[in-house]
């Protein structure tokens, strides 16, 4: 009972603290990231701090060029919300109306209360909107990142001197759950660039507005395996319906089904493997938790931590039943791994 007094003392201080661990946790998750360009660079006989300056200098300016692409698409997004939400208004109105005149009876306010698209559009805005209020922070998250690139070569040899007696066991667990992590997202990270840009290419030569949003809409909810891809494409296709032809609605959804069956079912399990091997209701209750703890950002790293939570749960025998109700097979996690 302590334990879990305590568990939730932690969440909700979490939630309450949300400027200062979004930033850190976004730090983690870039850092992670970087690691691999960094090692490469050392492995190439770059001294450690041109390696680090070298790391930081690239994700500073895709930030900075993230920012500055977004900015003003996310500001006149939020704009033209009301409108579309009119236009979408005006839609239902019609659909009841037809009801009503066909003797289809539904309850009060009808159609329109089953069917809300609406929630749609306001849920791309908010989450678009948060996570831009998060990247305006870009000076804090980078000189965490800083500090974290030069401390990574240290933190082996700071786990080795905490206790020599568990220093083999506590090394092995931790370097397990690092390697796990950052392979994930790492890989992860560069199939969501590749989703996103073909989706921005496409949707801008289709003609639909803000595709640049949709595009970075998609790189960031395809790091949610199985329901990211129908999340991201969702205010896309309902914005098509709004604004295109009937046919340039088929090309769009098309599109979107082109790009994750070939990149989520062919290319991200040829690069991958299982390395997820989280259930599908694991993902979706955790986006609904991070979500709810931390906001936009928190649904971005919901796979993330959710995943950090599974391969701790396997390295103690005592935890390793949460690992299994986690993974998305009822066998061992690591015969799920190997």
């Amino acid at each position: 009972m302590i334990t879990i007094a305590g568990i939730i003392i932690i969440l909700f201080a979490a939630r309450i603290a949300q400027s200062l661990v979004i930033p850190f946790l976004l730090s983690i998750f870039i850092t992670i990231i970087i690691l691999v360009p960094f090692r490469w660079l050392k492995q190439h006989g770059v001294s450690n701090t041109f390696a680090v300056g070298i790391s930081i200098l690239i994700a500073l300016g895709l930030e900075l060029f993230l920012t500055l692409l977004l900015g003003k698409s996310i500001a006149q997004f939020s704009r033209a919300v009301p409108r579309y939400q009119e236009q979408l208004a005006s839609i239902m109105r019609s659909i009841n109306e037809w009801m009503a005149a066909h003797h289809i009876e539904f309850s009060d306010s009808g159609i329109s209360d089953i069917l809300n698209p609406n929630v749609v559009l306001s849920f791309a805005n908010n989450f678009l909107a948060g996570f831009g209020s998060v990247l305006s922070n870009v000076l804090l998250i980078m000189l965490t990142v800083l500090f974290m690139l030069l401390e990574a070569n240290k933190l082996p040899a700071k786990i080795s001197s905490i206790d020599n007696s568990k220093q083999g066991t506590l090394l092995k667990n931790c370097s397990y759950i690092l390697e796990s992590t950052k392979q994930y997202i790492f890989l992860k990270a560069l199939t969501s660039l590749l989703t996103g840009i073909l989706v921005t290419v496409g949707l801008t030569i289709i003609g639909l507005d803000f595709a640049s949003l949709w595009g970075f809409l998609a790189f960031l909810l395809n790091f949610i395996p199985n329901i990211g891809s129908v999340i991201a494409a969702a205010p896309a296709v309902l914005l098509a319906c709004l604004q295109l032809s009937s046919i340039e609605i088929l090309t769009v959804i098309a599109l979107y089904l082109a790009v994750n069956i070939v990149i989520g079912n062919f290319l991200e399990p040829a690069i991958m493997g299982q390395k997820v091997g989280l259930s599908t209701l694991s993902v979706f209750l955790s986006l609904l938790f991070w979500g709810w703890l931390l906001g936009p950002a928190g649904m971005l790293l919901s796979v993330p931590l959710t995943m950090v939570i599974k391969y701790g749960a396997e390295t103690n025998e005592k935890t390793r039943w949460l690992a299994v109700l986690l993974s998305s097979a009822p066998a061992t996690t690591e015969s799920s791994e190997e």
